[in-house]
């Protein structure tokens, strides 16, 4: 029966088509072997058949994409407006001319008869036309395509398209029964429940969502020790605890006069979610000997190679957002205090393997990671329906098959009222329950079961299908000494280091354009050393971004925070007591390159956390950070691709750090601001960059120091840039030191400066900003704490 079939299905495949294809052997032997145990009985219909492989064509060369668009424009002028499940739908239907199921499908979503009239799918001669303009021209105009000739492709098209045809032929089910033992024993038509059935390990959800919330006015009795190694514990059971790629929050709630805690905490839970596991890698991406190397060559004597052991690799949750919810009733600048919510994904390697999604054959190879932590696959099956157009097998991973189920489960899609209210990732007069809301909706799916720490709440309840189960927080017993262990290990070892005084470069040129305003072209950490201690009375930069700019390039993030950790002790020892250093950095998203240097290895960047942690080891408090709200974001980046689904709903990033850091030893003024709203400077005006630096801050961020000292102070700024701060001071009739490396920016700063001593009150272009939007800066008490720098 399997030959004659498979026969059968050849010559309806040439006829169909008009080709003159002969199934190679191998993928005939596969095609019988299959035919074979699925049984004549699950052969579909002639007609069905058809209709299947004209689909199949249509959607692996793409046949029907130039109609879809045209019907999706028609409907956006009528403001019927698709998302990404339903954009797949349409595909579907056009690809298999399913024009009783369009309307169906129209009739749910309300469009009218003039706009279903654009569907127009191409009929069966022109699918057999593309075919064979591909198959005599070779065009080539996608990913899967192979460097080969004209006859090798035409073969390759051939094979991908029969193998897919003869799966297609006959009914799923029963396909699925032939390349899977358990499909089998027990059969489930969706491949989630299928995994959730057979691969419970892999894909448990008894614990697919974590979220603590932590009031830290409850612990005002524990240490800062003791309460980071609390929330450490948490964090490393909930990382066993939890499902594989799914999530893991912290909301660490604001508390009087807690501000400095919230941040430090948030440094201490921000580096061990990351960090906290040492493993000794044996993957090809990770090069340890490239590492070190590199790292070596950068530090030099500085670094001990044997306690920084970089035969291991740092790994744990990979962060992926920090929202900042406000107290305050408005959006704006604003004095109130605010809570921030860390959001965090475990990606952990697991070498099981899973069954392909479209034909659940376990005959599966591959070894890469487009994602450091998720394996990805690829279906070896001849067979396979899900054969790329150049015969390449069905890539997958698991995290891509949970993203899959997100889009197509009806019950998981996200309300446009909750994503519009979570756009941003600053967000004002929030409620508790529309957090627990969009964590769950967000992140979990329908039938996942949910753990909820910290609310008080009676026994599991049951939401938008998912079921909850309420602990109390901080129920388990703290492994006391943990986060000195963490921050003792040797990841710290590789880049928390003194430079010797010999590594030093000398200080370059100054420049003095008025009494009181030192410009210095060169580097900041030399000329500091050289500075009598103590003479400085405050100090406020954005420091050049890792690798973010093409004037600020390190060949890792060893190399990036050994740097910016020796120029912070060259900062403290020129402030006096009380003084503070206001710092400017922004989360953005970049390659560490000390795991991957690949695509694989870029993330959501730490560099707040890492930045608190240096400059605390240099002597520094952490007091406070204002949060610059930037605003809404033009455009849609990072956003969620059209898509209403649990797992693509990230925010746009619109805020941005300024730490707030005093030198212990004196009573400081700090800036009662707890949320700036500015927009950010304006650079490209039709595509020219009109300002000359790459990334301008305003001038309202040093500001947030000048409010705090006295008339006559000296301001320093250690990467200059375009001298927003200089020019700040001038208009504050404040003196001001100012470094800055590069040639180019320095030149540029010195024109800034030069055009601010002539216009004080029109710093920038930007007109004289109004310092009624400005709060009166507060007393802190200075916390009792030794320099250790």
């Amino acid at each position: 029966m399997s030959t004659s079939t498979v026969e059968t299905l050849l010559e309806e495949f040439n006829r169909l088509l008009n080709l003159r294809f002969s199934g190679p052997p191998d993928l005939m032997d596969a095609a019988k072997d299959a035919a074979c145990a699925a049984g004549e009985s699950a052969l579909r219909p002639t007609l069905e058949r058809s209709r299947e492989l004209y689909a199949l064509v249509n959607s692996r060369l793409g046949l029907n994409k130039k109609r879809i668009k045209a019907f999706i424009d028609l409907a956006a002028k009528q403001r019927y407006f698709f998302n990404y499940r339903d954009k797949v739908t349409l595909a579907a239907l056009f690809d298999g001319a399913h024009r009783e199921a369009f309307t169906a499908w129209c009739e749910t979503k309300g469009i009218d008869e003039g706009v279903r009239e654009a569907f127009q799918p191409i009929s069966n001669d022109e699918t057999v036309a593309g075919l064979h303009d591909l198959l005599k021209t070779g065009r080539v105009n996608r990913s899967d395509a192979r460097d080969c000739d004209l006859e090798e492709k035409q073969v390759l098209i051939q094979r991908a398209l029969f193998g897919g045809f003869v799966f297609r032929a006959f009914e799923d089910g029963a396909m699925h029964k032939v390349f899977n033992e358990d499909a089998s024993k027990e059969y489930h038509a969706n491949f989630f429940d299928h995994l959730r059935a057979n691969h419970h390990e892999q894909l448990h959800r008894e614990c697919a969502l974590i979220y603590q919330d932590v009031d830290l006015g409850a612990y005002d009795a524990l240490t800062d020790k003791q309460i980071s190694d609390l929330l450490l514990t948490g964090i490393r059971d909930s990382y066993d605890r939890l499902a594989n790629h799914c999530f893991f929050a912290l909301r660490l709630r604001a508390a009087p006069g807690g501000e400095a805690r919230q941040w430090r905490l948030f440094s201490d839970t921000v580096l061990y979610a990351e960090k906290h596991r040492e493993i000794a890698l044996s993957k090809g991406y990770f090069r340890p000997d490239t590492i070190r190397e590199t790292t070596e060559g950068h530090i030099g004597a500085a670094l001990d190679v044997d306690s920084a052991r970089f035969d291991l690799v740092n790994e744990g949750f990979f962060f992926k957002d920090c929202f900042v919810l406000s107290h305050a009733a408005a959006e704006g600048t604003t004095d109130q205090p605010y809570d921030i919510l860390l959001l965090f994904e475990k990606n952990e390697r697991d070498e099981r393997v899973i069954p392909c999604p479209a034909c659940r054959s376990h005959n599966v190879g591959g070894n890469s990671y487009p994602t450091i932590g998720v394996r990805s696959w690829e279906c070896k099956n001849l067979i396979c329906p899900e054969r790329s157009a150049y015969d390449r097998g069905n890539r997958y991973s698991l995290a891509s098959i949970m993203k899959q189920e997100a889009i197509a489960s009806a019950e998981d899609q996200i309300p446009l009222d909750v994503r519009r209210r979570w756009r941003n990732d600053v967000l004002f007069d929030i409620r508790d329950e529309e957090v627990t809301d969009m964590l769950i909706r967000q992140f979990s799916l329908h039938k996942d079961r949910i753990v909820i720490m910290g609310q008080a709440q009676g026994e599991p309840q049951s939401y938008l299908g998912r079921e909850l189960a309420y602990e109390p927080f901080g129920s388990w017993k703290a492994d006391d000494g943990i986060g000195q262990r963490f921050f003792d290990s040797a990841f710290f070892k590789r880049f928390a280091l003194k430079r010797p005084k010999s590594d030093v470069t000398p200080p370059s040129t100054k420049q003095s354009v008025k009494p009181g305003i030192c410009l210095v072209h060169g580097d900041c950490e030399s000329g500091l050393n050289a500075l009598p201690p103590e003479s400085i009375e405050g100090a406020v930069t954005s420091p050049p971004y890792y690798n973010a700019r093409e004037y600020s390039q390190w060949p890792n993030i060893y190399c990036y925070l050994f740097d910016m950790y020796n120029a912070a002790r060259a900062v403290f020892s020129a402030l006096k007591p009380g003084g503070l250093f206001v710092y400017n950095i922004f989360d953005y998203f970049d390659n560490e390159n000390i795991a991957a240097f690949s695509a694989m290895g870029k993330k959501r960047m730490i560099l707040g956390a890492y930045i608190i942690y240096l400059f605390e080891t240099a002597g520094f408090d952490i007091v406070g950070n204002v949060v610059w709200f930037k605003g809404d974001i033009e455009g849609k980046r990072n956003f969620n691709g059209g898509n209403e689904s649990p797992y693509y709903q990230l925010p746009f990033n619109c805020w941005e750090h300024c730490l707030v850091f005093r030198k212990p030893g004196a009573e400081s003024k700090l800036p009662e601001v707890k949320i700036l709203k500015q927009r950010p400077v304006f650079k490209m005006v039709r595509g020219k960059n009109t300002h000359g630096h790459t990334a301008p801050f305003p001038p309202e961020i040093p500001q947030l120091l000048l409010d705090t000292l006295p008339e006559g102070s000296t301001v320093l700024d250690p990467y200059g840039g375009s001298m927003t701060t200089a020019c700040a001071a001038i208009q504050n009739k404040m003196d001001a030191l100012i470094y800055e490396l590069n040639e180019e920016y320095f030149q540029l700063g010195l024109r800034n400066v030069e055009q601010a001593i002539a216009t004080p009150d029109d710093l920038f272009s930007y007109g004289n900003r109004e310092k009624a939007n400005r709060i009166s800066p507060t007393t802190a008490e200075p916390r009792d704490s030794a320099a250790n720098a």
